[in-house]
């Protein structure tokens, strides 16, 4: 179903895979790939996410790091990966105010919401001050959704520093969210000490985190190479692919017009090995989605369109 690959939504660079090495990279041919960390216990994490969300040892977690050392990413899954909380952050910068504008629209959220069954009238705009929060919230009473930049460290020493949003938060889900749309749009932030080790107790007295099935059975494996176009964005889209389960792959490329960073993942349908959906975010805003097909003589040829309606396809060179 569409709903697993719901956890790239947003201006996220998660679930781009573990692409190391040769990865995609911008105009100065530094790299932009993320390299996988791996999965991690909720003291281990480096945001208070788990003080959100109900002890339980059915999570699913998995990080990455950008190879430059300047990004760091964190999902968390649960109910089959139905549900997810996924955090982008920016080590020693900031995102740009273009990006935090772009959280502002409402058109990613709502796919997002209404994903979930929260319609429109439920919604909440967040375009707040202190703590720097710039996105939208909300909940139907029995699921809950939010997308929305903040800014998580202090003020930097760069004479530039205006306390921009240096991360991108999304949640959807269900079941296990332990506070309110507002008490987590409000605290959400960098782990403390404090917090660490009252998870630390927690998960001691439940026991350690299940082990992401791709890491038990060592099914994540490279791919290939994506390439396509994005009417009127660009006519030269290129990338790195990876499977992640029997059932999914991820891929990462960059629009080399606009040096914009996408992410993406495609999943398998329910009911054939033949068809699913798929769905890409990129750091500037911009995001499409559609389906692909999979036939023996033409393997992953993927259509659809982004939220102006131009078209965009991509396939797997072989």
């Amino acid at each position: 179903m569409f709903i697993k690959a719901l956890s790239t939504i947003g201006l996220t660079l998660s679930l781009a895979g573990c692409v190391t090495g040769q990865g995609t990279t911008d105009a100065g041919g530094r790299s932009i790939s993320l390299e996988s960390r791996g999965s991690f216990q909720p003291q281990e994490s480096r945001f208070n996410t788990f003080k959100f969300l109900k002890p339980s040892r059915e999570y699913v977690t998995e990080s990455e790091e950008r190879d430059n050392g300047q990004g760091w990413n964190e999902d968390v899954k649960w109910e089959d990966e139905r549900y997810f909380f996924a955090i982008q952050y920016i080590n020693t910068a900031w995102f740009s105010t273009r990006t935090e504008a772009r959280m502002l629209e409402v058109e990613q959220f709502k796919r997002l919401a209404n994903a979930y069954q929260i319609a429109d009238l439920n919604f909440v705009q967040i375009d707040q001050v202190s703590p720097r929060v710039k996105g939208w919230i909300a909940s139907n009473g029995k699921c809950s959704a939010g997308l929305f930049a903040k800014r998580f460290k202090g003020l930097s020493p760069y004479d530039n520093d205006r306390g921009a949003s240096d991360a991108v938060v999304s949640f959807a889900g269900c079941s296990q969210f332990a506070a309110s749309v507002e008490e987590i749009m409000q605290g959400i932030d960098l782990m403390t000490d404090e917090e660490e080790a009252k998870l630390a107790v927690t998960y001691a007295e439940i026991g350690t985190l299940n082990e992401p099935a791709s890491a038990r059975t060592g099914i994540t494996e490279e791919l290939s190479i994506l390439t396509g176009s994005w009417d009127g964005v660009s006519e030269s889209l290129s990338g790195d692919v990876r499977k992640k389960g029997a059932a999914q792959i991820e891929f990462s490329f960059t629009i080399p017009e606009t040096k914009a960073d996408c992410v993406g993942t495609a999943v398998t349908s329910s009911m054939s090995d033949l068809t699913g959906t798929w769905k890409l975010n990129c750091d500037d805003g911009s995001s499409a989605d559609g389906i692909w097909t999979n036939r023996e003589t033409q393997p992953f040829i993927a259509s659809g369109s982004d939220s102006k309606k131009r078209p965009v396809s991509f396939k797997l060179q072989s």
